[in-house]
């Protein structure tokens, strides 16, 4: 029988968005920047290395959008 130890390092808003593939990004950046338009490129060059960077700010937004999306699942019945 062997045992094993899977250790999990902590993931920003950043890594998490850039990596999930369940997270519709398009839907979520009509969220964190509702008065712009073009809200989903704007995230996707935030989110890219040669981007616009993704401040604090936008990490907290991000957060907030995802935290509101986890209540409302979370209140999801059968």
């Amino acid at each position: 029988m062997y045992i094993y130890f899977t250790t999990f390092e902590a993931m920003t808003v950043k890594q998490f968005l850039k990596e999930s593939p369940l997270i519709n990004l398009s839907a979520l950046a009509k969220q964190m920047y509702p008065t712009n338009k073009d809200a989903a490129s704007y995230l996707l060059r935030k989110l890219g290395d040669k981007g616009r960077p993704f401040t604090p700010k936008d990490a907290e937004a991000a957060l907030n959008a995802l935290k509101a999306l986890s209540i409302d699942i979370s209140n999801l019945e059968l």
